[in-house]
Formats: C-alpha cells, sequence, structure tokens
C-alpha cells in the first residue's frame, strides 16, 4: 500500500512559539495556494484521512472538495504531540532548565506536562497499522511533520522484520527505537509537501 502523507499549510503562529497539539489556524491565501499546489500530484478516488486539528482538516476538506471525494475522515491519533503547558509560549520564554530536562530524557520526559515522545510513539504506531488494515491501495493523509517522521520510522522498523510485514507489532524496546529515530530525524518537512510512503498491506 503507498501512504501519500502530506505537511499542514504554514498555520499562522511562527516558528518561535512552541506549539503541537494546539488548534492553530491556516491563513486562508496559504490554504488556497497549498491546494493549487497539491492538487496535480494527487490521484482521483483516493480516501482522504486527516488529524483532527484544523489546519489539516481545512486542507482535508478543500482538496476532497477539489477531488470529488464526499468525505474526509477524522483520525484523533495523527494529532501533533501535545506539549501541555509550553504549548502557545514563545520558546525563548520556556526556562532552559526545562527544555535541557527534555533534552536529556527525551523518550519519558512530559515537556510542559503534556506527552512523552514514547507515547506519541505508540499512539503512532497504532494508527500507522489501521491505515494499513483499511486502506490496502492508496490513501491520502494530512498530518503533521512529527506525524510523517513517526510513520517513516514505523515503517523502517516494520521493513526489517523478516518475513513478518505488516504483521510484526513492536515491543516496548522496538518502540522506544521507533520514537528515538523519529526525534533524531532532522530532515526539512515543507509546508504541503507530499511524502509518499510505500508500506505492506496488513
Amino acid at each position: 500500500m503507498r501512504l501519500l502523507l502530506i505537511r499542514h499549510p504554514q498555520p499562522v503562529l511562527d516558528k518561535r512559539h512552541c506549539y503541537g497539539a494546539s488548534d492553530i489556524a491556516v491563513a486562508p491565501d496559504q490554504l488556497q495556494s497549498c491546494c493549487e499546489r497539491l492538487l496535480p500530484q494527487l490521484p482521483r478516488g483516493v480516501d482522504i484521512v486527516s488529524s483532527p486539528l484544523q489546519r489539516c482538516v481545512h486542507l482535508a476538506q478543500a482538496l476532497a472538495q477539489a477531488l470529488g471525494q464526499q468525505s474526509v475522515t477524522l483520525q484523533d491519533g495523527l494529532r501533533e504531540m501535545d506539549f501541555g503547558t509550553w504549548e502557545l509560549r514563545a520558546w525563548d520564554d520556556i526556562a532552559w532548565r526545562e527544555v535541557e530536562a527534555w533534552n536529556q530524557d527525551l523518550l519519558h520526559h512530559a515537556p510542559g506536562g503534556g506527552e512523552n515522545l514514547l507515547a506519541v510513539a505508540r499512539r503512532m504506531w497504532a494508527v500507522f497499522a489501521e491505515l494499513q488494515r483499511h486502506y490496502p491501495g492508496q490513501v491520502i493523509v494530512i498530518c503533521h511533520a512529527g506525524t510523517i517522521r513517526m510513520f517513516r520510522a514505523c515503517a523502517e522498523w516494520q521493513s526489517r522484520q523478516t518475513g513478518q510485514g505488516a504483521q510484526a507489532n513492536p515491543d516496548a524496546a522496538a518502540l522506544a527505537s521507533i520514537a528515538l529515530q523519529a526525534a533524531s530525524t532532522r530532515t526539512t518537512i515543507a509546508y504541503g509537501e507530499v511524502v509518499p510512503l510505500d508500506v505492506p498491506a496488513a
């Protein structure tokens, strides 16, 4: 199967602020230009699944209308990481000791009391496996940069499971490895970029 992973358009809040699970809007001109760039790259007749956050939902709905799809499936597990009390704060206003505490234990420390990386990996794996079960062909997934990096790490782990393919399920150690691999990936994923990911169907 093929996942056509698409990062949402640029939100109105800039990168100087921390945001993940916050429901931030996208400027109408950004939404329109993103949709226009994407349409020539996308197939018709393919289901669309989206994070429930509006920066993803509005793009998913615009693409669905343009591609002749009847509806969009919202998947709560696709939402971005929850940074707790850090959400919507300027990075410069977050105490360095708090950031360093997270850097020292990426897996288990929950920044701002929100969600830790291991919990995100567990949640993302569940969605990754569900997509494989329900969409054996292609599916368009509107989501976040963190989601895309995590899905790539899930697919790479799965590809190493000789003879098991989509039937393989990671244990706690494997989930930790997936989470750390996703966190260490620094490749930039542009707003509105399509990232194809081929994985076995369940």
